[in-house]
Order: C-alpha cells, then sequence, then structure tokens
C-alpha cells in the first residue's frame, strides 16, 4: 500500500479504531440501557469534545516543535493506558458517570497532539501525486474501524460486557504504538527563537489571510453544528423509536461506516483538480436529504438506506477538503493549522450536541433530524453560491 511506512501507520489505525469503535458502542449502549440516561449520553459527547474546544488552539506550536513519529507513539500509550484504567474502574464497579467523563476528556486531550501529528506526517512519507490516495485509505480507517467494530461490538458487549470490551480497545491502542515506532521517519524540526503565542499568533494571521480557506471554513464548521446529530441519535431511535435491541443498533451503527468505506475506494482511484465548495455543496446538501430521510420514513431498512448514504457523503466531503488542505497548506503551518482546524471543529460540535441535547428534550428524535437537516441545507446553498463566484 503505497509503501511500507505509510503501510505501518495505516496498519497501526486500523487496529486502534476497531478498538476504539468498540469502545463507543460499549458506553453508548451503557448510558442508554443499563444506566437508562439518555441526557447522560449527551454529556458524554459534550464533554468529550470540551478539550478540542479549550485546548486544541495550543496544540499546533507543540506539534510543530516536537518529533512527530514520537507523538504518535506516546499518544497511542496514553491512550492505552486511559482505557485501562477505565476497564479496571468499571470491572471494580468503582466507575460512576464522572469518572467515565474524566477518562474520555483525558484521551480526547491526548487526541490533540495526535490528530495532528498524523495529518503533517503524511505529506513527509508520501509523494504529493499520492496525497489524495493516501488521504482516502487513512479516512477509510476511522470507518472500516466502525464496521468491523458494529459488526461484533452488540455481540461483545451482550457476551462479555462492558469493561472486558473496553479492554479490547486499550489493547489496540498498544498494537498501534508498535506500529508506530516501526516507521521510518526523520523529522525535519527547525530550530526556532519564536515564542510560542508568536507562533499560534502567525498561525491564526495565516488562515485570516487565506479568503477561499476562510470560506471552506466557514461552511465546515457551520455544517457541523447539525451533522452529529444522526449518530448521537441512532441509539435512541434504534431502542426508543423502533423497539429493537442492541444487535439491530450494531447493524444500523455498521451503515454509516459501510457508505464511508466504499466512498473512500472510489474517491482513490479519482484523479483531478479539488473545488473544494463544489464538494461541500453536493456532500452536505446530501446529507440533509439522508436526515428527511430517515424523519419521513419510520422503517428501519429504509433507516439502514439512509445511514449508509450519510456515510458516503460525510467521506465525499472529508477526503477531498482535507486532501485540499494537505496540499495547499504550506509545510511550516500545516501542525497550527490542522490544530486550529481540530479545535473549531470539536468547538461547533461541542455546540451541536448541546443543540441536540436541547432540541431532542423539546421534539420527538425524527422531529430533530428534520431540524437539523434544514440547518444543513442552508449552508449547501451557501457553499453553492460562494462557488458560483470561482474562488480558486
Amino acid at each position: 500500500m503505497l509503501n511500507k511506512n505509510y503501510s505501518l501507520l495505516w496498519a497501526g489505525q486500523v487496529v486502534s479504531q476497531i478498538g476504539n469503535r468498540l469502545y463507543l458502542m460499549a458506553l453508548a449502549w451503557y448510558f442508554v440501557a443499563v444506566l437508562n440516561n439518555n441526557g447522560g449520553l449527551f454529556l458524554l459527547f459534550i464533554i468529550s469534545s470540551l478539550p478540542s474546544l479549550l485546548l486544541g488552539i495550543f496544540a499546533g506550536p507543540l506539534v510543530e516543535r516536537w518529533n512527530k513519529k514520537h507523538l504518535i507513539i506516546w499518544c497511542d500509550i496514553l491512550s492505552g493506558l486511559l482505557t485501562g484504567m477505565l476497564a479496571l474502574m468499571v470491572y471494580n464497579g468503582s466507575a460512576s458517570t464522572w469518572l467515565i467523563y474524566a477518562v474520555c476528556f483525558a484521551l480526547n486531550t491526548v487526541n490533540l497532539l495526535f490528530s495532528p501529528s498524523v495529518n503533517s506526517i503524511i505529506p513527509a512519507i508520501l509523494r504529493k501525486d499520492q496525497l489524495q490516495k493516501g488521504m482516502s485509505y487513512m479516512k477509510m480507517i476511522t470507518f472500516l474501524g466502525q464496521i468491523l467494530g458494529a459488526a461484533i461490538g452488540g455481540v461483545l458487549v451482550g457476551a462479555i460486557g462492558v469493561y472486558f470490551t473496553i479492554l479490547i480497545n486499550s489493547v489496540s491502542f498498544f498494537i498501534s504504538a508498535v506500529a508506530g515506532m516501526c516507521i521510518k521517519y526523520e523529522d525535519t524540526i527547525k530550530t526556532t527563537s519564536k515564542h510560542y503565542f508568536k507562533e499560534m499568533k502567525e498561525g491564526i494571521m495565516y488562515v485570516k489571510s487565506n479568503s477561499l480557506v476562510k470560506r471552506i471554513l466557514v461552511i465546515t464548521l457551520g455544517s457541523n453544528l447539525f451533522l452529529p446529530a444522526l449518530i448521537v441519535l441512532i441509539p435512541i431511535i434504534i431502542k426508543e423509536g423502533m423497539g429493537l435491541d442492541a444487535l439491530h443498533y450494531g447493524i444500523a451503527d455498521a451503515m454509516l461506516p459501510i457508505g464511508a468505506v466504499a466512498m473512500s475506494l472510489w474517491l482513490a482511484q479519482r484523479k483531478g483538480i479539488i473545488r473544494p465548495l463544489q464538494v461541500l455543496a453536493t456532500g452536505i446538501m446530501g446529507t440533509a436529504l439522508c436526515f428527511w430521510g430517515v424523519a419521513a420514513i419510520h422503517y428501519y431498512l429504509f433507516a439502514l438506506v439512509m445511514i449508509l448514504l450519510y456515510g458516503c457523503f460525510i467521506n465525499y466531503v472529508n477526503i477531498q477538503v482535507i486532501t485540499y488542505f494537505v496540499g495547499s497548506i504550506e509545510p511550516e503551518f500545516r501542525g497550527r493549522f490542522f490544530s486550529i482546524l481540530e479545535s473549531l471543529s470539536y468547538a461547533t460540535i461541542s455546540l451541536s450536541y448541546v443543540i441536540a441535547s436541547i432540541t431532542s428534550s423539546t421534539f420527538q428524535p425524527y422531529t430533530t433530524l428534520a431540524i437539523n437537516g434544514l440547518g444543513l441545507a442552508a449552508f449547501a446553498t451557501l457553499a453553492y453560491f460562494w462557488n458560483r463566484k470561482k474562488t480558486y
């Protein structure tokens, strides 16, 4: 796959993402079915996104100063220790909801350094003409992990319990760390006399100086206010709206990554100029239609199709926009840019969980989906009109 170093990075992420999906499914079902605490599930998502909201912007200069390979390895090790600690607490019956929230907060704090490091290391181990294929395969990892995790997640949670399912995730992080140790990579760190906050300010000014990048961020971040609603509401719709069990939830949960992987494979074969605003207009409107489809037709098999298409549209946008950023952002600003992007993304996602929580407490889940679909359609329309101005 492209080259040995990329294959090691990719394989390590596949293993950890499969385990991570098992962990997320276990916690989601634990809150909905065991604790009977839908509000706690929303709060879990909100707290998990807070590190990027509060700290994400500070991670960029650190990523650019430190060796990316070393960051990836240590982030995997710390994540393995944290999830192992959570599994032990659950096993001993000492895991209160606030301890779960604390571990999830810590895990996502570690991820602030991990994700920008991966995005920054990829251009160093691939040729420029391999970037879209490399980003397609890398984005496919998350969803491939979701497919395999969802395929066995419901069975594992029912058969071995939440604690052992989380323990599998802990082991997967250590396997990923070992794969990272085998990557041959020399970081081109430049000795700098700049102050930390000066570097951070330069990163912000770099983003502000690029009008196309600013427009892309407005559309993507605005859409993030509405995009996660379907993911959050899936277990509630399956259990309460349709009266089905964890196995049906696992099947429904697998549809999103199946669609995303299919789109990743298709985009990996495509070449050509990426027009990010055109991509955003098409992809976001497609997700809005999926929301409306699930909201309008309350039939399990139809919902599976809509969730699958939702996965297709999500990766249609993610892969091409990230590929555009990786190829167009200057190397010395990549770490800071992706940290800013990560921080702003999680800030809007945090707000999206608040919006979903408020609307779902006022309206039925299907009505909540329809409302979020309207928000997505508005940003898709804005992307369409900006794209007509030919700002490329």
